[in-house]
């Protein structure tokens, strides 16, 4: 890992934090909020029931070994277990789905006011060499959701050993908010090159950085803020590195991966 990292990621955690309380980035709140809400009713909506309908079929009719299982024990008071199951699964299965979908909206849509914030306050010295680059934006968010729900379900059985029930979703959630934020942060001030380079040469802190912003998402009502928090960290520490890497009059090196 190169050096200076664990210091750049703890740096720009703190002025994270400090930006977010600036009336502009609190106000910005409010955005993920409505978005995450309006997926969270949609979901419920158009979902919920042939999502829950579909694994009750599934598990607990038929001829199945799990239905056989279910209706071994059903009459020793445990018959509510086809209701209240499936809620179970429809809820782990939506919600981080409506989440994941809403951080990617948040991504699109927050990341360039908080870019264009801290680039007049805090980076006005920071040429803007990139563009808006909304094609490969959009081919990062939707490769990185397909990844991250493909990802998701297929380590969902993890979760049935007590301590990888928390680590594993944690490790989703990092990798995706990682994926999102870093491309997102550099896009309109670094070159492609530049950001190429830096992505690849930074790959490991950005995923540190992200690990530590998912931590949020466990904690109510915290994971409303977690959203603009995170890019306001990741822009602290993109821009900071570009700042860096331009003042060195040399590119990013890379390091092996």
């Amino acid at each position: 890992m190169m050096a200076g990292t664990p210091t750049r990621v703890l740096s720009a955690l703190g002025r994270g934090l400090a930006s977010q309380f600036t009336p502009r980035m609190l106000a910005l709140l409010v955005l993920p909020f409505l978005v995450a809400i309006g997926f969270w009713v949609v979901s419920a909506w158009f979902l919920w029931d042939p999502v829950t309908g579909w694994f009750q079929t599934v598990v607990f009719q038929g001829d199945g070994w799990m239905a056989r299982g279910y209706r071994s024990i059903a009459p020793f008071g445990l018959a509510g277990l086809s209701t209240w199951v499936p809620n179970l699964f429809a809820f782990l299965l939506l919600v981080p789905i409506a989440i994941a979908t809403a951080l990617a909206l948040i991504a699109l849509l927050a990341m360039p006011v908080v870019i264009r914030h801290l680039g007049r306050e805090t980076y006005p010295d920071l040429a803007r060499q990139g563009s808006l680059a909304l094609g490969a934006n959009l081919w990062n968010v939707l490769r990185s959701l397909v990844v991250f729900i493909a990802g998701y379900l297929l380590t969902m059985p993890l979760w049935l050993i007590p301590p990888l029930a928390l680590i594993v979703p944690w490790l989703w959630w990092g990798w995706l908010t990682a994926r999102l934020m870093r491309f997102d942060s550099l896009v309109e001030h670094a070159s492609t090159l530049e950001r190429q380079r830096l992505i690849r040469s930074d790959r490991r802190a950005f995923l540190l950085l992200g690990l530590a912003v998912a931590l949020l998402n466990y904690i109510p009502p915290l994971f409303l803020v977690a959203p603009v928090l995170s890019a306001l960290v990741f822009a602290h520490y993109s821009l900071s590195r570009l700042r860096e890497q331009r003042t060195l009059g040399a590119p990013a090196s890379v390091e092996a991966i």
